[in-house]
């Protein structure tokens, strides 16, 4: 039976996530979402960690709300040995380093839920709509747009902006089955290495692949007022030595959902931790 959770670092989302646990009954702690909670924390008495959503480190340190210099290693060296950690991938070496001196931590992933990826996609669909429309004095209908990549967040960002009367959606994906996914979703389709023969055309290019596939040859043929979101993590679309040497600076924005709609993304992860939460406890 699980008695308390420890939700670890993280950004406005993991605040709102803790007020949601406390809601539905459960012992929650913090450690660097709240001035000094370090402090009470009580890492050994947790029987369920909950690390940040994607697990993404800044300076070999898990991020936090606080400012707290919080690497894995303060928080996995005092967990119990049965603890259960909930986490965005990225912490399994750490993990693993614990399980390799005796400990019996079980790892879980919030990507395990395909209801949690495709929530966190919407969110993030919505979320980069917005940001593309507050980048441009002209309406989306008149506009040609490129979506780059064509999972679960490029095809949500597309249909948006299919439902918002953009006047050309293209998609460009690397496989041929999602650009057919694309075209019977509505979309013109093309592959990555063609992307050249469109440029001149397209007004916003909203990348989701983390890879760079945006050539310098597509970069260069460009118009100059073409705006390119960076959606993707790092190493993001562009490699950053071509883009600065074409004077092109396409705007970074990671995290979208906890900066967009925090509360909704919370939730989401709170839907999650529920379903775990379930299972631990049969």
């Amino acid at each position: 039976m699980l008695k308390k959770i420890l939700v670890v670092g993280g950004d406005e989302r993991a605040v709102h996530l803790a007020s949601l646990l406390e809601s539905a009954g459960y012992e929650v702690g913090t450690i660097g979402l709240e001035t000094g909670d370090e402090k009470t924390a009580e890492i050994d008495q947790a029987d369920l960690l909950l690390f940040p959503y994607p697990f993404a480190m800044k300076n070999d340190c898990v991020p936090t709300y606080t400012g707290l210099t919080l690497h894995p290693s303060d928080v996995l060296d005092h967990v119990k040995s049965d603890a259960i950690i909930l986490s965005g991938q990225g912490i399994d070496s750490y993990v693993l380093a614990q399980n390799e001196s005796g400990k019996h931590i079980t790892l879980c992933y919030y990507a395990g839920s395909d209801a949690f990826l495709q929530m966190n996609a919407d969110i993030s669909a919505e979320a980069s709509v917005y940001e593309a429309m507050q980048r441009t004095k002209k309406t989306i209908m008149n506009m040609t747009v490129l979506v780059i990549g064509y999972g679960l967040f490029g095809r949500a960002t597309a249909r948006r902006l299919k439902a918002l009367g953009a006047a050309d959606v293209w998609v460009a994906a690397r496989r041929e089955q999602p650009r057919i996914q694309a075209q019977n979703d509505g979309m013109r389709a093309i592959a990555i290495a063609d992307m050249p023969s469109i440029a001149e055309r397209i007004a916003i290019i909203l990348n989701t692949v983390p890879a760079h596939v945006m050539e310098r040859s597509f970069l260069n043929a460009l118009s100059k007022e073409a705006c390119i979101l960076e959606l993707a993590s790092a190493p993001y679309g562009f490699a950053k030595a071509d883009a600065e040497s074409l004077d092109i600076h396409p705007l970074i924005l990671p995290a979208l959902p906890a900066k967009y709609a925090p509360h909704t993304a919370a939730q989401a992860l709170m839907n999650v931790a529920t379903e775990l939460i379930a299972e631990a406890s049969k």
